[in-house]
């Protein structure tokens, strides 16, 4: 992994690559995702999926089980319909959690280390949706990385930090201190060559979170969520799965890249 070309549509530098001995992830998720197949419905995926769960086990001893909703807005308001079961293993320290429903698998870390790792633990969950499951075609990946900053002193350099485009209203200066600003949503969407980037940065209030995985803060707390996608049907092979998500993670590295500045390096202790 460490000798591939690094994809850096943003910034043209692939020659740098700074870790941040304090980087303030809170979440990096993968989702892969395939079409709607009849041997995958209900009643024949929870087998499966308890196979899935024991190849597992070593990593993942925990289990649980929810039921994936989904909302419709009609003329009658809101309503939720049950579509399936998600099945969910988690690490013993709790920093590694994967999903399995009947269209998708997702894996994410609130414990974020390396991309190697992460790579690893990818690759060895579509080993087992491919033997397992029989799953032969994919239709979408998707890489996120949610940063979240809530210490009161950082949220007060913002504009130190990140550059001005991302921060949206908290970049307008104000003629008194008894202005704050209470929540924002800035939202951009990129097409990278064939992949898409979804970007959302902002304010939140004490009690909310960009996603169930991020706990809620009693702080107000300042979040650059990326999300970087790639649609389209392709067999299901896994090294070209892990070449994509490694090409979609660097254009989510290199986005954070292209919008923070030496001084966010150097507060969260950059290192090459």
């Amino acid at each position: 992994m460490s000798d591939r070309v690094k994809y850096r549509p943003f910034t043209g530098d692939g020659q740098t690559s700074v870790e941040l001995r304090d980087a303030p992830l809170e979440l990096v998720l993968c989702q892969v995702r395939w079409p709607e197949m009849s041997f995958l419905q209900d009643d024949q995926l929870r087998p499966l999926a308890m196979r899935f769960g024991h190849a597992l086990s070593q990593e993942y001893p925990i289990f649980s089980e929810a039921k994936e909703v989904n909302y419709v807005i009609g003329p009658e308001g809101v309503t939720q319909n049950v579509v399936g079961s998600v099945y969910q293993w988690v690490s013993v320290d709790e920093a590694w959690h994967i999903s399995l429903a009947k269209r998708f698998v997702t894996i994410f870390s609130t414990k974020y280390t390396n991309y190697a790792e992460f790579d690893r633990r990818l690759r060895v969950a579509m080993e087992q949706v491919k033997a397992l499951l029989e799953v032969q075609v994919i239709e979408r990946i998707g890489i996120r990385y949610v940063n979240r900053l809530s210490d009161e002193g950082i949220m007060g350099t913002l504009s130190e930090l990140v550059r001005p485009e991302v921060l949206g209203y908290l970049a307008l200066p104000t003629a008194v201190g008894d202005v704050a600003l209470r929540s924002s949503t800035n939202q951009a969407n990129y097409s990278v060559g064939d992949a898409n980037l979804q970007v959302r940065s902002g304010v939140l209030p004490p009690g909310e979170t960009v996603d169930p995985a991020v706990p809620a803060l009693n702080v107000a707390s300042w979040v650059l969520d990326l999300d970087a996608s790639s649609e389209g049907r392709r067999p299901l092979h896994l090294d070209e799965i892990s070449g994509r998500a490694s090409h979609l993670s660097d254009i989510a590295y290199d986005y954070f890249k292209f919008v923070t500045t030496q001084g966010f390096i150097d507060r969260f202790g950059g290192r090459p």
